[in-house]
């Protein structure tokens, strides 16, 4: 399964990062890879933890290592007018493929097709959030403290070197307001043993060793080194991934 790379998100990206190529080839066969290898499951599951957090619709949302905006679109959808969606990744190819993404919602009248939003309000081109791209390393982002109500970070952590996946969630922490909430979907290697063996060994194949240290010591363990609180920790996929929500203390 593809993640982020140390701006990727969804796919590997940037120096140091491991794992499929991110050329444009790449980015256009991201989401039916996706689709193939969750069975069709992902963005249903993205939609039904984003739908746990209770958004308001007013919200100022960053989704980190964005890839093909998948969740960045998914947010949208639950977002309105006053809302916003900023999109970081170090791809072009993935940022271009994430701003289609999110074109069609307005071509297609806004979230769903046309259909009523989260809260029940029609969702036209007038009703969505104000959305915007941006190129940059995940460790070192251009945007000033403070500014999000949310940070996604979905797929991306385990792409990051290592000793590079603490700087990029003290970026996390830096740029969300205190009592912003956040979501990490990542490994979380916590199922059965003979379980966690195949899916080691199958996310090692695509995405290089360093892929599983995600692991050791896990994503809580380092969400909380990086100054935030851990709220929750669901898993799916047999546990060999989970969701992790958290807020910056605040």
């Amino acid at each position: 399964m593809t993640g982020g790379g140390t701006a990727g998100g969804e796919g590997p990206a940037g120096p140091g990062a491991t794992g499929l190529s991110y050329a444009k080839a790449t980015a256009l066969a991201y989401d039916p890879f996706m689709w193939v290898i969750t069975l069709g499951r992902y963005r249903r599951l993205v939609a039904a933890e984003l739908d746990r957090l209770g958004l308001a619709g007013d919200e100022k949302a960053l989704d980190l290592c964005c890839g093909t905006g998948i969740v960045a679109a998914e947010v949208a959808r639950r977002l309105g007018p006053r809302g916003e969606v900023v999109a970081v990744d170090l791809s072009p190819a993935m940022l271009e493929a994430a701003r289609r993404k999110l074109a069609r919602l307005v071509r297609s009248g806004g979230p769903g097709g046309g259909n009523v939003g989260a809260h029940g309000e029609d969702h036209g081109e007038a009703r969505l959030p104000r959305a915007e791209f941006i190129a940059s390393d995940a460790s070192d982002l251009p945007l000033r403290d403070g500014r999000f109500d949310l940070v996604t970070l979905f797929l991306g952590l385990h792409e990051v070197e290592p000793d590079r996946r603490l700087p990029v969630l003290q970026e996390v922490r830096r740029v969300l307001r205190p009592g912003g909430a956040g979501l990490v979907l990542d490994i979380g290697g916590r199922g059965p043993a003979w379980k966690m063996r195949v899916a080691r060994w199958a996310i090692t194949a695509l995405e290089g060793p360093d892929a599983w240290t995600v692991t050791e010591p896990g994503v809580p363990s380092l969400l909380r080194s990086a100054g935030l609180e851990v709220e929750g920790v669901r898993p799916v996929f047999s546990g060999a991934f989970e969701f992790v929500r958290f807020r910056r203390p605040g």
